[in-house]
């Protein structure tokens, strides 16, 4: 019982320590926010893309 409480201290430091660096190099919720950022911009030029085609070629539609 003793070595597997110990071994399980020494996973959660191990994780501890990789998500430290993790964060401290690749901050990823930066990451997630730029991409979410650059969806919404791509999404709003297809729409207005799209609304713009709607207007020119509606009435061959």
């Amino acid at each position: 019982m003793r070595g597997t409480t110990a071994k399980r201290y020494g996973y959660a430091a191990l994780f501890a320590l990789l998500a430290g660096l993790l964060v401290a190099f690749g901050n990823p919720v930066d990451h997630v926010k730029a991409d979410l950022r650059a969806d919404g911009s791509d999404f709003a030029i297809s729409l207005s893309v799209a609304t713009h085609a709607i207007e020119r070629y509606g009435s061959r539609l």
